[in-house]
């Protein structure tokens, strides 16, 4: 079967910035996030697809922020060398004939699960690579994930492997979120419910909406959850939290 590869150019560059000491030319153009893209880049490579391109967000609102205001509205402003480096990054992957994808008001994560979705109706395996864990919900029988880590290690996600560390499907992630929230998002999730909680509720309850329906008593039955929490949770939640 064909594949195709599709990274989050975004993500990639800005985990480089951070994991590399600054490097300039002799101009003092800074390169750092690009050397350290390209070095994933031509690793990628070696595997050979049939298809490949790089996704990148747009500068302005997306689609979101019209439905939430305050949507990423306390994350930090992007490094000034490290925005530098965006466009330089765009140029040399045109000149390599390398397929740069952005769609204003949408991310390159909504690029990444779009072309997954088109891959994968035309018996084309996907491979998303971003460490932005929103995309696990991307995970299908022909699409994976590849996340770096904080070392030059990385770990690709199939269902099974989604299974084997969260205990739950990829239609499951976008709940997780919903109960223990996204600070790096400005997503509110449920007062003290971190994910390891949260992802209990879920294997037990399958859904947010079962979980809002459920009674102390019954919260009391998932694993980890004292008669205290549970009263805390079903408080939380009938509050609209």
């Amino acid at each position: 079967m064909k594949k195709l590869i599709v990274i989050d150019g975004n993500n990639i560059l800005y985990r480089a910035y951070f994991a590399l000491p600054s490097m300039m030319t002799k101009s003092g153009v800074p390169t750092g996030a690009i050397y350290g893209f390209l070095s994933t880049l031509f690793k990628l490579v070696q595997e050979k697809p049939d298809y490949l391109l790089v996704a990148f967000d747009m500068h302005g609102p997306t689609f979101r922020h019209a439905q939430y205001d305050a949507y990423k509205a306390g994350r930090a402003a992007t490094p000034d060398d490290l925005r530098a480096q965006v466009p330089l990054m765009k140029k040399l992957l045109g000149e390599m004939g390398i397929a740069v994808c952005q769609c204003p008001r949408f991310e390159a994560d909504d690029i990444l699960g779009t072309f997954a979705r088109i891959a994968n109706e035309g018996g084309v395996d996907a491979l998303l690579v971003t460490g932005d864990r929103d995309a696990l919900q991307l995970i299908g029988p022909n699409t994976r994930v590849l996340m770096p880590k904080k070392t030059n290690e990385t770990v690709e996600y199939d269902e099974a492997l989604l299974m084997e560390q969260y205990g739950l499907t990829p239609a499951r992630m976008p709940d997780l979120k919903g109960l223990m929230g996204d600070s790096s998002d400005s997503l509110p999730g449920i007062p003290g419910v971190g994910e390891k909680t949260s992802a209990a509720l879920l294997a037990h309850f399958k859904t947010v909406a079962a979980v809002k329906a459920a009674s102390i008593s019954d919260l009391e039955e998932v694993k980890g959850i004292s008669h205290a929490k549970a009263e805390m949770l079903y408080n939380a939640l009938r509050n609209g939290v």
